[in-house]
């Protein structure tokens, strides 16, 4: 049994949607505040287009002990390969839930055999996490610059938890994953550039994260742009993302893919995930930080790392690495249409080469 938990608008439905989606044939779907022509119109939406392979119920709260027991009499005529109930916050709130939840635990699943998945809110959550066994929690904050969610693993039955992974939800894509589960990482791949890169660092490595750092004329967009013509014209696909315009109009004379996200940290991490290339670039991260504090730095580079480590060469342009250095795997200084390695798996680091 899997219990997915958090607030309001988190993706907790979304959730299991994307999973029993991709996993199972025939899935019964009880939902206690939502329709099923309303509930169908929605994930189709995301791209979860069910169709006969789904038996939704319709089922308002009533006595919770009744509830259950009702339920578990459709789903044996039914005998679904999975049984998600969306959501048990109201029937824990009743009273009586617990018992009624650990009764389908052994009936359905011990019995059964049938995959559980059961949805709550944050309040009412803790009093069946111990039941479970696998928990997801779903983090969810909306700022000024955009919302940011979560997945946090904290218990696998069998398998290692403790971990956190980015998610944003796009009509069409549903949910889409920023990072690689923990346990798997993309192999590093070298990329060459045509430019100095090649030199000082080996050039742009796929499932790292690379900083360009200097000051404002220092060449940082030059090099970027150059490098992403130069790959565009070697066959491999790379995206220039402009934070709020930053350098748009540079990205068009280069005839480079580009898009502009605007001050919003969503829409750039659905940039990222979106880009089915192989290279991506960064700039103008640091106006975020200027309008919403450097919190919001530090939080977008902690998602780019573990974005890259699917299998993008990721490269974001600072003009100071504000000692956040962690983060990045590569870190070329440029100054006066020079450049030198300050890290990196290759090249000539510790040397300034002209570029």
């Amino acid at each position: 049994m899997t219990l997915v938990y958090g607030p309001p608008g988190a993706g907790k439905t979304t959730f299991a949607a994307w999973y029993t989606y991709s996993n199972y044939e025939r899935i019964f779907w009880v939902s206690v505040f939502e329709d099923e022509v309303s509930f169908r119109r929605n994930m189709a939406a995301l791209g979860y287009d069910f169709g006969r392979r789904l038996t939704f119920w319709e089922a308002p709260l009533i006595d919770a002990e009744a509830f259950f027991e009702t339920l578990l009499d459709a789903v044996a005529r039914e005998r679904p390969q999975a049984l998600v109930v969306d959501s048990v916050t109201e029937a824990l709130a009743a009273g009586g839930g617990v018992g009624a939840i650990h009764n389908i635990l052994y009936r359905a699943v011990k019995q059964g055999g049938i995959d559980v998945f059961i949805t709550a809110e944050e309040k009412a959550a803790s009093k069946v996490t111990y039941i479970a066994d696998n928990v997801i929690k779903l983090d969810y904050e909306v700022y000024p610059y955009g919302a940011v969610r979560e997945a946090v693993v904290k218990k696998i039955r069998g398998g290692r938890a403790g971990f956190s992974l980015p998610f944003v939800i796009r009509e069409g894509r549903g949910m889409v994953f920023l990072a690689p589960v923990a346990s798997t990482r993309a192999a590093v791949e070298r990329l060459e550039t045509g430019t100095c890169l090649d030199e000082v660092v080996g050039g742009l490595y796929k499932g790292l994260l690379h900083a360009i750092v200097g000051p404002v004329g220092a060449g940082k967009t030059w090099l970027m742009l150059k490098a992403a013509r130069s790959l565009k014209e070697r066959g491999r696909k790379a995206l220039y993302i402009a934070v709020s315009g930053a350098g748009a109009v540079y990205a068009d004379r280069f005839g480079v893919d580009s898009v502009d996200v605007g001050l919003n940290v969503e829409e750039l991490l659905a940039a990222v995930s979106s880009w089915d290339g192989e290279v991506v670039f960064v700039r103008g991260l640091e106006a975020l930080a200027a309008m919403y504090g450097s919190s919001v730095l530090y939080m977008a580079l902690r998602i780019l790392s573990q974005t890259a480590r699917g299998g993008k060469a990721v490269v974001v342009s600072l003009r100071d690495l504000h000692d956040l250095d962690i983060f990045f795997d590569v870190i070329v200084r440029i100054e006066e249409k020079s450049a030198v390695g300050m890290r990196g798996p290759g090249g000539r680091i510790g040397e300034k080469i002209t570029c």
